[in-house]
């Protein structure tokens, strides 16, 4: 909204008192009538692109123009930081009046509070009537509703047309005719999806049971329904071999394109990235010739939710109303190409007659809506590595699932207390009262002592601190600041229900760090189930040091050998250390992701080649020392450049002569080098191994993108666990108390690097 200001007069006229109030008065008058309009007018968000964007504003300016009491402003935010910004903004009061989302964050939201509001009170039940029973499920919590539907995505069985008649009614016959359509030795698969994607792997629990919860709400991952799941997942990957190894969404599309697959679970986003000379069709999931019941899949529902701060959350209701009518429903599907919540859609003649969103529509009847409770947020990376170890054979379903339910049971029972801390009033404790006081105390007796020597500094060197000035405010803003937050983090046990809560409420003292370093258990189960616990602190710490040093070690001894070579005068030097120096210029996340596609267990580059040389295929990520080694090469390839580029610096330093008195002296290569030339590499090298082992120990990208801490987590290292415990168990104080840690561990070998390097120092 523009809002319109009143000229002022020139500085040169000469203003009246009188002129002057009458001037204040109009702007006040015209801050106050803008305030009032924007106070009528409604923000919504949403992530839609493409036709879906076009079609949804489209009917927002359709709404605007049906009324005049309140205008919406549509806003597209970017989906991949779309939840980050409203669990920022509407816990503070800001961000818009209602958005469009997935219904699944809608348990945690209600839990934390002040981030969605109930809209029991505002609906009809003929507005109800829309909608079927599990898609209103899906938007209601603790009895409560929060929202209203307004699409729905789940997968269902897309066939090549080509190659299959008719689909198949049961997981029988979905089986007997994978196998005809299988041929691994030429990479063409009956059945392919992402099986161990805990969203896809729905289908199956829920055909079984009731899913990872019980009727309840209670965690029930051991139950006899879920471990015949993965029974059935693993006979399908490991005896029939209809399966293919390490899938994701985008070698899935790839097989299907290319008629590598017969058939693929995967829901209407894939639609578009179908391949036009690809002759496909949809059908619902097959029946479940074990438990007698169809394939459930998970259902993703995106709604129309409402913030607790709008100012209008009647119109806001109307707004909801308007954009989930049939009218809108039939616009969004035939123009958006969207499966609207509002099933009467599907009676209009063009959605009636396309077999695709009609296949989609049957496959709701028997689709389940994703828990929509807190604790499902903790549970699909747990779960997708208990998939992966199953279908790998290096666990079985009963003792892994077992394992999983007690760890995620701990996991939500610490979550659960740190709820219970933020909702208990609690007051400012003294000592925190009293901590700016003693700030400034400290701050008084520094001036009163030190005072002349400040002030002489100041005088004496007054240009040279305001040039350092902004680079000082920087460092205090970006490094001194997080870095003092995260230490009192660190203190408090601060997780996703309780971080909004007044920071005192939440410290617990040094228990994080008592928690991290007095986590002596390396083993974790009773008799068969016993195995090594890789959440264990020691364990990746150990995994930490090898992965440091391993990687230094390599990286130096290889850029040694190869900076010697270049010493020389060769033909092509210049060539040669172009090439060698690539690596280091390509982005090193992009160098992970082809290093991870060329491990590949099936498609890569590597184990094609020990194919082609007769070998046997090595499965890269099934066992720790084979995913070790992925990580290993890929970082020492990135580290060998840096580490080349200084040592031949310092190599052509060195002076010739040197090396012409010690021929003339009768002396080897050998001895020229341990006597000349690696002394007076040391002022060189020490720097150089300094900075590689603090990039290596928290080297992110290399773990996370190649090997993820395969198997298991086996593999991680400090950082990568750090992470996994801030972003995927929702810990951050747990999380940031192991940033401390791990900070604490890399300034001891600082220390210990200066003392070493001043000795050596000495020694010359």
């Amino acid at each position: 909204m523009t809002i319109a200001t009143v000229p002022g007069s020139s500085p040169l006229a000469t203003i009246s008192l009188a002129g002057r109030f009458l001037q204040a008065a109009l702007c006040l008058l015209v801050l106050l009538s803008a305030s009032a309009s924007a106070a009528d007018d409604l923000t919504l968000w949403h992530s839609y692109r493409g036709a879906e964007r076009s079609a949804f504003e489209q009917r927002i300016e359709d709404f605007n123009r049906s009324q005049s009491a309140v205008q919406v402003r549509a806003l597209a935010v970017p989906f991949g930081g779309f939840a980050d910004k409203l669990s920022a903004a509407l816990p503070r009061g800001q961000g818009p009046d209602l958005f469009v989302f997935a219904h699944d964050r809608l348990g945690g939201w209600a839990s934390a509070g002040h981030t969605i509001a109930p809209i029991d009170r505002y609906v009809s039940e003929r507005l109800l009537r829309r909608f079927p029973a599990n898609l209103l499920d899906a938007m209601t919590f603790a009895g409560e509703l929060y929202g209203l539907p307004f699409a729905f995505k789940s997968p269902a069985l897309i066939m090549n047309a080509d190659l299959l008649q008719s689909p198949p009614a049961s997981t029988d016959e979905l089986v007997a005719q994978a196998l005809r359509h299988t041929d691994r030795a030429a990479g063409r698969f009956g059945l392919a999806y992402s099986y161990t994607e805990p969203f896809f792997h729905g289908a199956l629990m829920n055909s079984f049971g009731s899913g990872p919860f019980d009727r309840g709400g209670n965690l029930n991952l051991d139950s006899a329904a879920n471990i015949a799941s993965l029974r059935m997942l693993a006979r399908w990957a490991r005896q029939d071999r209809i399966l293919p190894e390490d899938p994701n969404s985008t070698l899935v599309t790839d097989l299907f394109n290319q008629g590598r697959a017969a058939m693929v679970i995967s829901g209407p986003w894939m639609l578009g990235e179908i391949s036009p000379q690809v002759n496909y069709r949809v059908a619902p999931l097959p029946v479940n010739s074990e438990s007698g019941k169809p394939l459930s899949p998970w259902v993703a529902v995106e709604g129309l939710f409402l913030s607790p701060w709008t100012q209008h959350p009647q119109q806001a209701v109307v707004l909801m109303d308007f954009l989930t009518s049939r009218a809108s429903a039939e616009i969004m599907a035939t123009q958006g190409g969207q499966l609207p919540a509002n099933i009467s859609a599907f009676e209009h003649p063009s959605v009636a007659t396309n077999h695709v969103a009609m296949a989609f529509r049957a496959q709701l009847e028997h689709a389940v809506p994703i828990p929509n409770l807190p604790a499902m947020t903790l549970l699909w990376l747990p779960l997708e590595n208990a998939l992966k170890k199953v279908v790998k054979g290096v666990a079985q379903p009963e003792a892994e699932m077992r394992q999983l339910q007690r760890r995620l049971s701990a996991d939500l029972a610490r979550l659960e207390r740190s709820r219970t801390r933020g909702e208990t009033p609690a007051q400012m404790p003294l000592w925190l009262w009293s901590l700016p006081l003693v700030l400034v105390l400290l701050a008084a007796w520094i001036w009163a002592r030190y005072r002349r020597r400040l002030m002489a500094g100041w005088q004496a060197n007054r240009t040279a601190y305001l040039y350092i000035l902004p680079a000082m405010l920087g460092m205090l803003i970006l490094v001194f600041f997080p870095l003092f937050y995260g230490l009192l983090l660190s203190f408090t046990d601060t997780t996703v229900f309780n971080e909004h809560a007044p920071m005192w409420s939440r410290f617990i003292g040094l228990d994080n760090y008592a928690a991290i370093l007095g986590d002596f258990h390396l083993w974790r189960g009773q008799g068969s189930e016993r195995s090594l616990d890789f959440d264990n602190f020691y364990w990746t710490l150990l995994v930490t040091i090898i992965w440091t040093a391993s990687n230094v070690i390599l990286a130096l001894g290889l850029a040694m050998v190869l900076a010697l070579a270049l010493d020389r005068p060769i033909v092509g030097c210049s060539a040669f250390r172009l090439i060698l120096i690539l690596p280091w210029a390509i982005p090193n996340y992009i160098t992970a992701l082809v290093w991870k596609g060329m491990f590949h267990p099936q498609f890569g580059v590597i184990n094609q080649g020990l194919q082609v040389l007769g070998l046997a295929p090595v499965a890269w990520f099934d066992s720790i020392g084979a995913s070790f080694l992925t990580g290993l090469v890929t970082n020492v390839w990135l580290s060998i450049p840096f580490m080349m580029v200084v040592i031949l610096g310092g190599l052509q330093s060195i002076p010739r002569e040197l090396y012409e008195v010690a021929r003339v002296e009768g002396a080897g290569r050998w001895f020229q080098f341990r006597a000349i030339t690696l002394p007076l590499l040391k002022p060189v090298l020490i720097p150089a191994v300094i900075l590689s082992v603090v990039w290596t120990f928290n080297m992110f990208n290399v773990i996370y993108l190649v090997s993820d801490g395969a198997p298991a987590g086996a593999n991680d290292i400090l950082i990568t666990k750090a992470f996994r415990i801030g972003f995927e168990k929702y810990q951050y104080a747990y999380a940031a108390a192991y940033s401390m840690v791990i900070l604490a561990l890399l300034f001891g070998y600082a220390l210990w690097q200066t003392r070493v390097s001043r000795t050596l120092e000495a020694a010359r």
